[in-house]
């Protein structure tokens, strides 16, 4: 059986303000996000491990401290929002937001019985 690092080389990429910096591409992952580790990076040179797909640019695999794996999708670059696109992109969110107040009201009525 092929082990992780048979398939993918294993990397050092660089955590910046503006996401996870490999080989000039940047990505980013939830995880990141969620524990601001772009926000610790000022003043701080800091690397973390990865697993890179050769054939693939479009993702790359994060290996956590905990010994886990997450996958970090590429930064879209040059990507322009016009008025149009903001108002939808709001337009979705406040949707989004409405179905889930309506998902946890009833969850809670159901609980009531």
């Amino acid at each position: 059986m092929e082990k992780l690092f048979d398939l993918f080389p294993l990397e050092q990429a660089e955590v910046t303000q503006n996401g996870l910096m490999f080989n000039e591409i940047f990505y980013s992952c939830s995880i990141a996000i969620r524990e601001q580790w772009y926000l610790q990076t000022q003043g701080i040179s800091r690397t973390i491990p990865i697993f890179v797909d050769e054939n693939n640019t479009d993702y790359i695999l994060v290996f956590l401290g905990d010994g886990g794996l997450t996958i970090a999708y590429r930064i879209i670059e040059n990507t322009t929002m016009n008025d149009q696109s903001i108002k939808y992109y709001q337009e979705i969110i406040e949707l989004l937001k409405r179905q889930l107040k309506t998902r946890k009201r009833g969850n809670n009525e159901r609980r009531l019985f």
